[in-house]
């Protein structure tokens, strides 16, 4: 297991920092102690908040690009960030705060992004919402994901975002993003296979189902995650099972490499199976360049 190696699309933050607020010191500590678990590479995620302190979070994470597509020095490569909130369905707001979220539109996508457009790797929109702001991004090579929703089609999005966590579940007389998501070949799946965001026969339903070479392995690892601290998380108390006090999950607390383990310590997944879907499906999804590839194969 030593040599394989992971990279987690959908992290919001571990050892008990949170990437919404975390400060360059703290990011780059997490990025150390990630890559010491084979984490290579991350899209830090970031829920609903203000457009400012959203700014201020992607200016940090183009920074830091940055110094390492410069000079990488043993720590996971910050490929760029995952916006999972603003966009959303408050019907299916899940953990996140309702407050925070903007009308979908290319207008509100601007104010919060300002200067920081080309830091932005994925955002995940509810898509029964405008479609505009869709193909406006697709335009942008940012990937598209439809989560968070209480949407019948996945329409324009290139991926779904925690599938199965978040959106309405198949129903054998109407559609879903759910039932749409395991059906179209073309479509990627991000999966949180903790065995508690999806039971053991739902992920061996999907792995028999979903192309090998569409489905995402991901974290949603909280900052809880390896750290013994509690933690406020879209402005709610969060305890050691990831919920918070009404029993909602607000996402992981296990990182991408010990929910890995887990799959092939229960036979789900073997090892070849976890390379592909933690780290050989990232590298194609997100378009990746050579140099940043080598950065993540250091």
């Amino acid at each position: 297991m030593n040599n394989i190696f992971y990279i987690d699309n959908h992290i919001h933050g571990s050892f008990g920092i949170n990437f919404n607020y975390a400060n360059y010191d703290e990011i780059k500590y997490v990025l150390k102690e990630l890559f010491k678990k084979n984490i290579r590479g991350i899209c830090p995620t970031l829920v609903g908040e203000t457009p400012e302190n959203i700014q201020k979070q992607l200016f940090l994470f183009q920074k830091i690009q940055k110094e390492q597509l410069k000079n990488i020095n043993k720590e996971t490569y910050l490929i760029g960030a995952h916006l999972e909130g603003t966009f959303l369905s408050k019907e299916k707001a899940g953990i996140q705060d309702k407050t925070t979220f903007l009308e979908p539109n290319i207008e509100n996508f601007k104010k919060i992004s300002g200067d920081f457009e080309n830091i932005i790797k994925i955002v995940t929109i509810a898509p029964e919402n405008d479609i505009d702001l869709i193909n406006y991004l697709n335009e942008k090579n940012i990937k598209t994901q439809a989560g968070h929703t209480i949407g019948q089609h996945i329409k324009n999005c290139k991926a779904t975002t925690h599938h199965f966590n978040a959106m309405n579940p198949i129903h054998h007389r109407n559609s879903s993003i759910c039932l749409e998501g395991l059906i179209k070949n073309e479509i990627y799946c991000e999966i949180i296979a903790d065995l508690i965001h999806i039971s053991e026969n739902a992920l061996k339903l999907c792995f028999k189902i979903k192309p090998k070479n569409k489905i995402l392995l991901i974290s949603d690892s909280l900052p809880s995650s390896n750290s013994k601290k509690d933690i406020i998380f879209c402005n709610k108390k969060i305890n050691k099972d990831g919920k918070d006090e009404k029993g909602t999950l607000a996402g992981s607390n296990k990182t991408l490499d010990e929910i890995c383990k887990n799959l092939i310590k229960k036979n789900i997944l073997t090892e070849k199976e976890i390379r592909q879907m933690a780290f050989n499906n990232q590298i194609k999804y997100l378009n990746l360049k050579n140099r940043e590839i080598d950065i993540l194969n250091q």
